[in-house]
């Protein structure tokens, strides 16, 4: 790495604390955010349970779990 002069050194400071945010800044924008888990998006999740191979093992029966947001309850199905 060359050498800095006397002279050059209080400009690459300004250069790098003039950078650093933009720099900052631009990583932020490109980070993805995790979703919200809104009551909305929480009633519209959906639940598998139970798992069980078929003897033949072709098939998978499973029962399937959501909430009916009409009577505020969990309902089920196979």
């Amino acid at each position: 790495m060359p050498v800095l002069s006397f002279r050059a050194r209080p400009w690459y400071a300004l250069a790098l604390l003039v950078a650093a945010p933009a720099l900052a800044a631009q990583q932020a924008a490109t980070t993805p955010q995790p979703a919200k888990l809104t009551l909305e998006t929480y009633f519209d999740l959906e639940d598998v349970q139970d798992p069980q191979l078929s003897p033949d093992g072709k098939q998978v029966i499973y029962t399937r779990r959501w909430v009916d947001k009409l009577n505020d309850r969990w309902e089920s199905s196979l």
